[in-house]
């Protein structure tokens, strides 16, 4: 078992050097293409239509005419733009009825070519039953092509026929990348401005004599333009462009290709690695209480909800998970408890967000109020819903096992009257706890309230803000209430006094007004002052 397992292994690394062995080997350049044979021996090719069906001859029958052959590729060059062609190497026998060798090459979507290689009757004479080579490397093919190679005598006698398919190189075989014309693409490097959000793009390499098109896509099965491409006109191509993002997506990338006719497009993404930014498409209904996920990119994961009990800890809820294929990942009627999380596993690792943690979602509230060895639950809630509320025991730090003495009792609650629930128990510790939880939901998060004491107090998230509101508030509106009241009042007796000097003097006499107006000012100011004091 374990040997055969060494070999394979060897096997496996054997390959890929082979394979990277291909992709760094040279290609041979050519400027002409033709037929050469074997020196001293002439021969020619020209054009052939490969329709008739193939003769039998005894002699022939048995004999091997086409021994060997070796198919490669080559690069005719032309100043700097290449292409192309298929080189075929065969080692063959002639005899006296056969004069040459027919080769052809079709490929998927492409009508057979054929050349047939023949040899002079004086040629044949003095190399009858004698091996020669014959090569011909004037087929053109493209990268990536797969092509179908098939050789026949001539004249075509049956049992004589070699055929074998051949894969061409593709544009990642750094010698074709750089020399083939419809493998170059151009290489793009970019400077991010992440205070801008903006994209800086170069372009390196281009071919000279041609336009190019930039743009920033989505990458997936294939790239989604986010809007216009620029073209760069081929005087410009030393200019930079900038494009500006909204999110620093993964599958955000830049794009360039060839202003021609399917030219081939290079590709580079600047935040392959940053998957955080996926997580920010997490959307929660209200009223269908459904929490969803669109992934903004094509991504493989498994989405599943858990529970966070600590900053680092998130328990998984089991039978609970979905996978990212579908494009969308949707949890049906649960409750926003800020501890319900999603938790998103990828080949890379996982992530945690938690939705509800970063506001409050005022879908219900709890209090707890305790007076002597009687515990009361009150909850209220922007919606009819339905609880479960009893004690519960701290086993450990993250588990609360119901308590013996304890019954779970059912509440319902909606908008317009609060529930209270009587919880009457004489465990009164720090280790018992109240426990509440949603039960018209699917999945809902258990809330607790520990620490419970017997004395004649208020438990709830809010107490702090709620006593500030019954006291405080109330005290504040009165003492402003008193001093309007003052002010009202001195603004009305000096309005009583101006009235009091424009009265005639024969009705009441100067002194005697003056004397009683002072009267007046000196008992209402005494009884202000003083209930300013008693205030």
């Amino acid at each position: 078992m374990e040997t055969g397992l060494k070999m394979k292994i060897i096997m496996f690394l054997l390959l890929n050097i082979l394979q990277v062995e291909a992709l760094n080997s040279t290609v041979k350049q050519i400027q002409q293409c033709g037929v050469h044979c074997s020196k001293g021996q002439h021969c020619k090719s020209r054009h052939h239509l490969s329709l008739s069906h193939c003769k039998k001859q005894q002699d022939l029958n048995n004999a091997t005419t086409i021994h060997d052959v070796n198919l490669s590729i080559v690069m005719r060059c032309e100043e700097d733009k290449c292409s192309l062609n298929l080189n075929i190497v065969i080692m063959m026998t002639l005899y006296d009825d056969v004069h040459g060798v027919v080769m052809c090459v079709h490929s998927a979507g492409m009508l057979e070519r054929c050349q047939i290689v023949t040899f002079s009757h004086k040629a044949r004479k003095h190399v009858a039953e004698k091996k020669v080579e014959v090569q011909y490397d004037c087929f053109s093919v493209r990268p990536e092509q797969d092509v179908f190679v098939t050789l026949k005598t001539a004249p075509n006698f049956c049992n004589n026929v070699w055929t074998q398919k051949y894969s061409i190189p593709n544009c990642a075989h750094e010698a074709i990348r750089r020399k083939v014309t419809e493998c170059i693409t151009g290489e793009l490097t970019y400077t991010v401005d992440t205070a801008r959000r903006e994209i800086t793009v170069m372009v390196l390499e281009a071919p000279k004599d041609i336009d190019y098109n930039l743009r920033l896509c989505l990458k997936g099965h294939t790239c989604i333009g986010t809007g216009p491409h620029r073209l760069i006109k081929r005087q410009d191509l030393n200019r930079n462009e900038s494009f500006l993002y909204s999110k620093a997506l993964p599958c955000l990338c830049i794009e360039g290709w060839p202003a021609s006719t399917n030219a081939r497009r290079t590709q580079i993404c600047p935040f392959k690695n940053k998957m955080q930014e996926l997580w920010s498409g997490v959307t929660y209904d209200q009223y269908t209480q459904a929490l969803s996920w669109k992934p903004m990119c094509p991504v493989k994961a498994v989405v599943s909800l858990c529970h966070a009990v600590g900053p680092k800890m998130c328990l998984d809820i089991g039978n609970m998970s979905l996978s990212s294929e579908s494009n969308n990942v949707i949890f049906s009627t649960l409750d926003p408890h800020p501890q319900l999380c999603m938790k998103f596993t990828t080949e890379a690792g996982f992530w945690i967000e938690c939705p509800f943690s970063s506001e409050r979602f005022p879908v219900w509230d709890l209090k707890v109020v305790s007076k002597a060895q009687q515990h009361s639950v009150e909850i209220t809630s922007w919606f009819s819903v339905r609880f479960s509320v009893g004690l519960c025991k701290l086993s450990s730090s993250t588990t609360c096992k119901p308590a013996e003495e304890s019954q779970f009792l059912i509440a319902s609650v909606d908008r317009t009257k609060p529930a209270v629930v009587n919880l009457s128990t004489s465990m009164c510790n720090s280790s018992i706890c109240v426990q509440v939880r949603r039960i018209d939901v699917v999945l809902a998060i258990e809330e607790q309230r520990c620490n419970l004491q017997c004395s004649d107090q208020q438990f709830d998230q809010w107490s702090e803000s709620e006593t500030l509101q019954k006291y405080a508030l109330p005290l504040i509106v009165c003492v402003i209430a008193l001093v309007m009241a003052a002010l009202v009042g001195n603004l009305t007796l000096k309005a009583c006094v101006w009235g009091q000097r424009k009265q005639k003097p024969d009705k009441i006499p100067t002194h005697r007004a003056t004397a009683e107006t002072e009267t007046l000012i000196h008992t209402v100011s005494e009884d202000m002052d003083t209930r300013l004091h008693v205030a």
